[in-house]
């Protein structure tokens, strides 16, 4: 059960992290200000070093103009 919990947490990052380089241009500092987090926590978010809190997936989805519930809808075609 963890282990798919955390495959479904990779592919949601990665999900993320591609709409982040074409709507941001791979600016992490403007994409950390619009997510109202900091550039450290992008970082490595982004690079699986830190795990995504709700709140963190939902301050990316607002910053990136997602609907959670369509992210979650494609890791789940994926």
């Amino acid at each position: 059960m963890q282990n798919s919990v955390e495959q479904i947490e990779v592919e949601l990052v990665n999900l993320l992290y591609k709409d982040f380089l074409k709507k941001f241009d791979g600016n992490k500092s403007k994409f950390a200000k619009a997510s109202i987090c900091s550039e450290t926590t992008v970082r490595r978010v982004f690079s699986n070093k830190q795990r995504m809190t709700v709140d963190l997936l939902l301050r990316f989805c607002t910053a990136l103009q997602i609907d959670v519930v369509d992210l979650f809808k494609e890791v789940k075609n994926l």
